[in-house]
């Protein structure tokens, strides 16, 4: 029996653990994790680096941001470096207000909490799937765990409380794959449809696999049936399935909820050149033309974009003689290459799938917990935190720092 259970040993689920033990000296905590260490999903973030959180987290638009609110007040950016700091881990932040631990290394972070938890002398039971949860007649939440190895051994474990922070279903393999949205549901929690986010976009036009490889920055707006829904600028990188990089992984969950629960046409609009308004871009490309007349046409856009983007661009207009000198182009023909160049669409199938998100749109909904404590307005004695909850959002840190907030706010326990 203990006092307090918490199903998931990711950043959420730690810090959770760590603040209730520490909030209620003697109290008797557990975590439960059915991959075989705690934390693995956090030495997958920031490219192995960690990008742990952003300095401009709390301003950031999160999807149901107002709940967010109070976890953020309690547990700010600086206050959660300063949790990591008592733990020995050291920061730095980029230009673009990334934080990443001091090492470059994720395992660094995964470390702290891992060293903390067992400092606090509280259990980390690994390979432990937990299948189902009831509450007993005396208010006990009893769980039902299962070995992946060994699937025929069954253990219960008893709690007075529970939090559960096991993430959504993005990037399975790092242990988030939907079973606490099944745990919620079987306590009588709703739902919101789980999409992927933070996940690459398909498109069936023929030019992203033409550009495979290549990187520009741009800026990216999705358009579905008409309406401007999501909007980003950053790198586009092109793959051969449609487009990838953090400007297309920052619109990703418009796009899933499109998908989800519209009809009618998505596509991408890119404007490839963002830095120069359209008759800059067209005064510029005149005035090189005039002094280079013999330029050839593939050529043309040389010193703007990469060499297979220009051609491309040539391309989807029609042009294909590629040594056609520019000085032949005629102002029309020009005035169409500058609009595509800042308006280059591409028709939308839809995203990758959650094995390669990085965050989940949707998950339980956050009208039946409280905000000041993350605690079930259902259930007495049973919290959420972290991305099981219907909270996600953009590329930099900024869905780490929920998983701190929410995870810290959590464990106090109120």
């Amino acid at each position: 029996m203990y006092d307090l259970l918490i199903v998931g040993g990711g950043a959420s689920g730690l810090c959770a653990a760590i603040n209730a033990a520490k909030n209620h000296k003697g109290l008797k905590v557990a975590v439960l994790e059915r991959l075989p260490r705690v934390a693995k999903k956090i030495l997958a973030t920031g490219n192995g680096r960690c990008n742990l959180t952003n300095l401009d987290a709390e301003y950031h638009p999160y999807k149901n941001k107002d709940f967010t609110g109070p976890a953020f007040e309690k547990y700010s950016v600086e206050r959660t470096l300063d949790f990591f700091n008592s733990l020995g881990l050291l920061t730095f932040s980029d230009d673009a207000g990334r934080v990443y631990p001091l090492t470059n290394t994720a395992a660094a972070v995964s470390d702290a909490l891992r060293f903390e938890a067992q400092r606090l002398n509280i259990p980390l039971i690994t390979d432990c799937r937990v299948r189902s949860v009831e509450l007993d007649k005396q208010g006990f939440f009893k769980l039902t765990c299962q070995s992946d190895d060994k699937p025929d051994q069954k253990n219960i474990f008893a709690s007075k409380k529970l939090i559960i922070a096991t993430g959504g279903m993005a990037s399975p393999a790092q242990g988030s794959d939907g079973s606490g949205f099944k745990l919620l549901e079987s306590l009588g929690h709703r739902i919101k449809t789980p999409l992927p986010s933070l996940s690459s976009l398909n498109s069936d036009s023929p030019f992203p696999k033409q550009l495979k490889g290549h990187r520009v920055r741009a800026t990216i707006s999705v358009e579905a049936n008409g309406l401007t829904v999501a909007f980003s600028e950053g790198e586009i990188l092109f793959t051969d399935y449609g487009l990838s990089g953090i400007a297309a992984m920052d619109v990703s969950a418009a796009v899933s909820e499109h998908f989800a629960f519209s009809k009618g046409e998505c596509r991408a609009v890119l404007d490839l050149v963002p830095s120069l308004r359209r008759h800059e871009l067209l005064g510029f490309l005149r005035k090189l033309i005039a002094s280079s007349p013999l330029l050839p046409l593939e050529k043309l856009f040389f010193g703007i974009l990469p060499g297979s983007v220009g051609r491309v661009l040539c391309k989807s207009l029609g042009y294909n003689d590629f040594d056609l000198p520019c000085s032949k182009l005629r102002d029309s023909d020009l005035i169409r290459l500058v609009e595509t160049a800042k308006s280059f669409a591409l028709r939308l199938t839809g995203t990758q799938r959650f094995n390669k998100a990085q965050v989940t749109r949707g998950g339980a909904d956050i009208e039946e917990f409280d905000p000041a404590s993350l605690k079930s307005r259902l259930v007495e004695n049973l919290y959420a935190c972290g991305e099981v909850l219907n909270v996600d959002g953009g590329c930099g840190g900024y869905n780490l720092q929920w998983a701190w907030s929410s995870g810290l706010l959590a464990g106090e326990l109120n």
